[in-house]
């Protein structure tokens, strides 16, 4: 047969076995061996010499023994004729080795007794398939080595990439080669016996009946594929033919088994999908990926790192990123567990660790305190009542008290910290106290955000006592920041009709009025919707800056998203973030305070974002290698769909101006919310603004200090324009329907002290 060399080898993985007592493969051999360009490597005699050593393991052969030997075997068969030369078309090379039983023997013969040749007969009858050759290549390495099969399915649709070579083995001269095909030849290259069956297109839904059944049942499955569709697709066949399936995930060395052969019941991925629809998973995003990968690896259970690079994705990386070492090692922990299954050992479903950071107590990033914090019980509040204030000349019964204190609670606080204590005195005198303990955060530079809430509170009160009739006279105390006392109020008379005060419309919205964060369609106010908004903002010493353009809000979200960057890397931002977020529904009842994580209105990628946010050390890697810029996208949405957005400024940067912004913040959000119109706060950069402007060794860095002000410009070149006045509160409007969920308020015997 004349040999035909081929330039196009790219599809090339199936050695050529051929056996020289067979006289078509006799003249292949020796074709080849005339072609000048077919590399011809005969290292026959070195294997028989492994042969005559195995056959006389109680002793050392001496060389020159052994070479006599060796010598006189082939004195008893002709060389060229004995065991089969194998001809590699990828690599135009011919290569002389031992027949297969012999081969099989030498090959393996280091190890026994890991693996004792009774062993190595039952593992040369199964059946393994693997699914992607990314991290699945180095599975297919070590299971060849230990030759832990006899016949495996290799499947994946992808060609090597430049980037893939952190990963993989393979070399600059295999780019562009199907990965598939590179895992095939380099089984066949260290031990050509093995059948190899290989799927070039990958899993698709038309092949996978093939992949598992065709030629016998697979005997195990391992999925390494990125596609979400196809690990579904994958795990559903895999159930019905009673196949058993094992997943390395390359992070924290996560060895994944699902036994379907023996649990045929079982659900997916260990129930971790229930209630995701699994048809919307083919053709997802990366970013959108991330909610899932996350829902199946489990938030908790990611390494620091992979925390940070999932954060990454659709930023400055395109793919969750893989190590070799991690790789490697994933190779090694499916190789052994493998060949315990398939050897009949007890392999059990469930998840397996190898993480060398906690083997080696190495730390990923420094640590700090995020235990929530201990707040006293009312009891324990101390508190001393001013003077001076006459007795109310109306004694509000214990219903009147606590309907008012109940309407006064639904102002709305930073955090939902609700940071207020009331004392009801025996003058029949309600007093506002600031419970500091609870209230402590990087964003309440002093007081501030607390004087907003106590503001919006005091105009609950009056507008609800007008309302039930009651007039009433409030008394401002504080007179300087952080001063405990904030005001009195002193109940004068009561009528049987709804008094005419200032605004009394706006009693009906009291309880209506809420947090909405839906990022919904742009809307456009109307002008009477505009005007309305302005009419009721109307109060000494505080005015309104608003916008509605899109070239102003796009660079305001570059701000915010900024911002917000910042805020996590400062250490009491994170921890005040991870301790005022209530991360499920039952935390959010228990204890009626934070901001409920459904209140976020988050997606299913943005709700894994924030959840990764939960572990400190995710934020603290961020920060020491001045990274974390997808953390400025969270608030891109909120700012560039809103309507419009809007900032209250005082005149003076004074507690008694402060409460006033946040009566007027009070009297928009209730006239926003019965407009239909929706509401979020945007506020938390304007304190880290007025902190790092005046104050010295605020816990940020000089570089992230620089940065700030660097944000702060851009921000005044949007409003400022009056630039006598302080900004003190910001929020964006627009029209997005009724909130999935409510914050929940603590209970007035939480709140309320009566003496």
């Amino acid at each position: 047969m004349p040999f035909k060399f081929s330039t196009d080898q790219s599809d090339h993985y199936i050695p050529e076995i051929l056996n020289p007592t067979v006289e078509s493969d006799y003249l292949r051999i020796k074709d080849l061996l005339n072609y000048e360009f077919v590399s011809v490597l005969d290292p026959i005699d070195s294997q028989v010499a492994d042969l005559i050593k195995s056959e006389n393991p109680d002793r050392t052969i001496p060389a020159s023994e052994l070479a006599d030997k060796v010598e006189e075997f082939f004195k008893k068969v002709e060389k060229e004729k004995f065991g089969n030369w194998v001809y590699f078309p990828w690599k135009n090379t011919m290569v002389h080795i031992l027949s297969e039983p012999e081969f099989v023997k030498i090959r393996t013969l280091r190890n026994n007794f890991k693996i004792t040749p009774s062993e190595q007969s039952i593992l040369s009858q199964k059946k393994v398939g693997i699914v992607g050759l990314s991290v699945g290549q180095s599975i297919a390495l070590a299971m060849t080595l230990e030759r832990g099969y006899g016949e495996i399915r290799l499947a994946d649709f992808d060609t090597l990439e430049l980037s893939n070579l952190n990963r993989l083995k393979a070399g600059v001269t295999s780019l562009g080669v199907e990965k598939v095909v590179l895992a095939a030849r380099e089984i066949a290259e260290i031990d050509p016996y093995l059948k190899v069956k290989v799927y070039r297109e990958g899993i698709t839904p038309e092949n996978v009946d093939d992949y598992m059944l065709e030629g016998g049942k697979l005997d195990l499955l391992i999925d390494e594929c990125d596609s979400l569709d196809i690990k579904v697709l994958l795990r559903d066949k895999a159930r019905e033919n009673r196949i058993a399936v094992m997943m390395d995930t390359s992070d924290r060395g996560m060895l994944d088994i699902e036994r379907f052969d023996i649990e045929p019941d079982r659900e997916l991925f260990h129930g971790l999908l229930k209630g995701v629809d699994l048809k919307t998973f083919k053709n997802l995003s990366n970013t959108e990926k991330v909610s899932i990968v996350l829902k199946i690896t489990g938030l908790e259970t990611l390494s620091p790192r992979m925390k940070v690079s999932l954060l990454e994705i659709g930023q400055t990386i395109t793919s969750w990123p893989q190590l070799a070492s991690g790789v490697f090692l994933g190779g090694a922990s499916v190789a052994h567990a493998s060949r315990k299954f398939l050897l009949g050992e007890e392999v059990k479903s469930g998840r397996f660790y190898v993480d060398f950071d906690q083997l080696f107590q190495l730390r990923e990033a420094e640590e700090i305190d995020v235990d929530s914090p201990e707040f006293p019980s009312l009891g324990e509040f101390d508190f001393k009542l001013p003077t001076g204030i006459l007795q109310s000349a109306y004694q509000l019964s214990r219903l009147e008290l606590e309907e008012l204190i109940d309407k006064a609670n639904w102002a709305p606080s930073g955090g939902n910290i609700q940071p207020w204590v009331w004392v009801f005195d025996k003058k029949g005198i309600l007093h506002l106290f600031h419970d500091k303990v609870r209230s402590h955060s990087l964003l309440d530079y002093k007081g501030s955000g607390s004087l907003i809430a106590f503001g919006a509170a005091i105009e609950n009160l009056r507008l609800h006592a007008g309302k039930l009739g009651i007039e009433l006279e409030t008394k401002i105390h504080i007179q300087e920041f952080e001063e405990d006392c904030i005001a009195s109020i002193r109940f004068v008379s009561k009528q049987n009709q709804p008094l005419p005060i200032k605004l009394s419309e706006l009693a009906e919205g009291i309880t209506l009025r809420c947090t909405n964060r839906k990022n919904k369609k742009r809307y456009l106010l109307s002008e009477s919707e505009k005007q309305e908004l302005l009419r009721v903002a109307q109060e000494d010493e505080v005015s309104i800056e608003w916008t509605e353009q899109e070239e102003d809000l796009v660079q305001l979200a570059k701000v915010v998203g900024g911002m917000d960057r910042l805020r996590f890397f400062h250490d009491q931002g994170l921890v005040d973030f991870i301790n005022e977020v209530r991360w499920s529904e039952a935390e959010a009842i228990e204890k009626k305070d934070g901001i409920d994580v459904a209140t976020l209105e988050l997606s299913g990628t943005e709700k894994a974002a924030m959840g990764l946010l939960k572990d400190p050390r995710t934020v603290k890697f961020f920060r020491k290698y001045l990274m974390g810029y997808g953390l400025t996208k969270i608030s891109k949405d909120t700012i560039t769909t809103a309507s419009g957005i809007f900032l209250i400024k005082i005149k003076n940067y004074s507690p008694q101006n402060i409460l006033k912004a946040g009566m007027v913040l009070q009297r928009i959000w209730i006239q926003a919310n019965l407009l239909g119109l929706s509401v979020q706060p945007v506020s938390a950069m304007l304190f880290i603004f007025q902190r790092v402007l005046n104050e010295n060794h605020v816990g940020f860095t000089k570089i992230e200090e620089n940065e700030i002000l660097d944000l702060k410009k851009s921000f005044n070149t949007i409003f400022n324009k009056e630039r006598d006045k302080q900004e003190i509160f910001m929020f964006r409007v627009n029209k997005a329907g009724e909130p999935s969920v409510r914050s929940y308020r603590r209970d007035l015997s939480e709140t309320l002290i009566i003496i």
